[in-house]
């Protein structure tokens, strides 16, 4: 029973975790024996019956076995590039990303074009040209105008990236007016992701003016926690001129202060309060991301020291506890800390999600089916998302979509990362991606990677099991759409 945990909550009740299915069972030893016999000799309702005294779990094995039935992942059928092709024209295609510049006037301490990340490119000069703009554009909506087939409500996002992209901001202009002339009918949507430090009058003025134009600014805390890693080549701190942006647009643009939101970043150095509060009582856009600052395939961690790093760890556990607390006694969370904390209990919460695309994949993963959305880099080469490094390209605006290429790093993911995740506990809820183990043209699962990833899952079992113990409607109240939908009384042993 590799793919199964059992884990019990402040040794009082005992649950199981079974991956197959993505079902927490709150058990007895009675139920884990028999569960061991269904997994091994099939579901048979006699047996229940007549060997245990189970009425009491007749909800949770039908549940389990229909369930397991939905599942075909161990019996993975070998696709085709057609097969990849149909995925991509019904369902990819949600978003287009430029490579607006290699270029930034800012040298951040932890950016991945820094020394710190040697499979990412660094700094240099080139952008993208408005000629390889038009072709990403057309050939993204040539895909998008087939999907818009299935889904006529899709709309289509173009986004801005870096670099720093307002350094180009004459050639996003250029983008947004040829998209806006030639496909204004399919109602675009355009974000742009910025440190925040060019919002001039100038580009200002012409994003106000431009329906549905999103604006996300990296903003890691108060002045001295920001002004740690977010600097000018010659060291200069950027939260005054970032800060004193913020203030202008409130001022003079109403409207576009409203499609303004925050990303932020934390280390070992940041004091998570100060951060909190800082969010919490200034008056800004809202905080859409809180993400801890990429160790994987990085040196950037080695400046801190095993007392900084175990402190730091202290403080963050503290603070994911009081977290907890709070929301089992319907406290409400800060921002920050659900954004912190709360994603990840989400994700668990929502795992059923993770059924999709099971049919080109060995094991559950949290990876999209390249092609599901596009990043065009500066030179004219189609990547499968923002994140990973350009080591792994799956076409460019000249020839298309290369789906053989597409074919080949599904494979190579599915033999590299996922052949070692048949077996493993958490497949289902590990939540990682191609990004997460591209190393130089290959990917590989650090070492002890799966280990933590496994500990620290279990033990967020654990406290997502508080918490629909004490508050159980607090997830279905905060994300679903049926806000006024109640758990079942079964659901508090079945989650």
């Amino acid at each position: 029973m590799n793919n199964v945990f059992v884990f019990e909550r402040d040794n009082k009740d005992t649950y199981i975790y079974d991956n197959d299915t993505g079902l927490i069972f709150n058990i007895d030893n009675s139920f884990l024996m028999l569960l061991n016999e269904i997994r091994k000799d099939g579901f048979s309702e006699n047996k229940i019956y007549n060997n245990y005294n189970l009425e009491y779990y007749d909800f949770f094995f039908k549940k389990y076995i229909g369930m397991q039935k939905s599942i075909s992942i161990q019996s993975r059928k070998k696709y085709t590039v057609k097969d990849i092709e149909k995925h991509i024209e019904t369902y990819g295609m949600k978003q287009l990303i430029f490579n607006i510049t290699e270029q930034c006037n800012l040298r951040c301490k932890y950016c991945i074009y820094s020394d710190h990340y040697p499979y990412h490119h660094s700094y240099s000069d080139k952008a993208i040209t408005f000629e390889i703009a038009k072709k990403a554009i057309d050939l993204y909506m040539h895909y998008f105008k087939k999907v818009y087939d299935y889904y006529p409500k899709r709309r289509p996002i173009f986004t801005f990236y870096g670099g720093e992209p307002l350094l180009e901001f004459e050639i996003i202009k250029n983008i947004v007016e040829y998209i806006l002339s030639k496909y204004r009918t399919y109602n675009p949507m355009f974000n742009m992701t910025t440190n925040g430090t060019l919002l001039s009058d100038k580009t200002l003025r012409y994003i106000n003016n431009i329906k549905d134009f999103y604006i996300s600014i990296s903003l890691d805390g108060p002045k001295e926690e920001h002004d740690r890693n977010r600097i000018f080549p010659n060291n200069k701190g950027t939260f005054d001129l970032i800060y004193a942006n913020l203030v202008k647009v409130n001022k003079l643009y109403p409207s576009l202060w409203e499609n303004l939101n925050l990303l932020s970043c934390y280390d070992f150095y940041t004091d998570i309060t100060k951060a909190e509060n800082f969010f919490e009582n200034e008056y800004l856009p809202p905080l859409i991301r809180v993400s801890m600052v990429e160790p994987l395939f990085s040196s950037y961690y080695q400046r801190f020291s095993i007392e900084e790093k175990n402190d730091f760890i202290k403080n963050y556990s503290n603070k994911q506890k009081q977290y907890i607390e709070d929301i089992k006694s319907n406290k409400k969370p800060s921002r920050y800390s659900d954004l912190m904390f709360g994603t990840f209990f989400f994700s668990l919460y929502n795992r059923f999600k993770f059924y999709a695309n099971n049919v080109f994949f060995d094991s559950f993963t949290g990876s999209c089916i390249p092609g599901d959305k596009l990043y065009v880099d500066t030179q004219g080469r189609l990547h499968i998302c923002e994140k990973i490094n350009f080591n792994f390209f799956i076409g460019d605006v000249y020839d298309g979509l290369d789906l053989g290429k597409i074919s080949e790093i599904i494979e190579k993911y599915n033999e590299e990362v996922l052949s070692k995740c048949r077996n493993c506990p958490i497949s289902r809820i590990c939540g990682t991606c191609y990004a997460t183990f591209a190393a130089n043209g290959y990917f590989e699962i650090p070492k002890g990677f799966c280990e933590s990833r496994i500990k620290s899952t279990k033990e967020a079992l654990k406290d997502l099991i508080e918490v629909l113990i004490h508050n159980p409607n607090y997830f279905k109240n905060k994300y679903s759409r049926n806000k006024n939908a109640n758990f079942h009384h079964e659901d508090l042993y079945c989650y």
